[in-house]
């Protein structure tokens, strides 16, 4: 039997006559009373709201709107609570190459801070700048000619 003929059928069952045993309505609809007792818990659970607009959470599978026990967002609410949870675990800062404002995780930035790093550059190439200006091949060579060195 379907599953979704099986829990219409239970809901039915228990409307009309709510003192049935389980091993009576599953020996009626020929199913385990197992099943019988999971489909009747799912039905006297309480429906979900969504934190955002509190409206009750309900999904919509094969043309069937069913009540969602286990979301926390409705589905026009989700993009949005996604987003935002995205947003907020950036951590804004500034090349010390190109000025550009660049965002990084902020675990990332915390696990480089332990370690005694600090997020200057947006890229690797802006990196790579950086130590050519600052340790580059031509800088080495003109600081040993100033010295008198080969």
């Amino acid at each position: 039997m379907a599953d979704t003929l099986v829990r219409d059928s239970t809901h039915r069952i228990l409307q009309v006559n709510p003192s049935l045993t389980y091993a009576e309505i599953a020996r009626l609809l020929g199913v385990s009373r197992e099943r019988i007792r999971q489909v009747s818990g799912q039905r006297r659970r309480k429906p979900r709201f969504c934190k955002v607009c509190r409206e009750p959470i309900r999904l919509h599978r094969n043309g069937v709107t069913q009540t969602a026990y286990n979301l926390r967002y409705c589905a026009e609410c989700w993009i949005e609570a996604k987003e935002n949870r995205r947003k907020s675990h950036l951590i804004a800062f500034t090349c010390e190459t190109c000025g550009e404002t660049f965002s990084r995780k902020a675990g990332e930035v915390k696990s480089q801070q332990s370690k005694g790093y600090r997020v200057r550059w947006c890229s690797r190439r802006c990196h790579g700048k950086w130590l050519g200006a600052n340790y580059g091949y031509n800088r080495l060579n003109v600081e040993c000619i100033t010295r008198g060195e080969k």
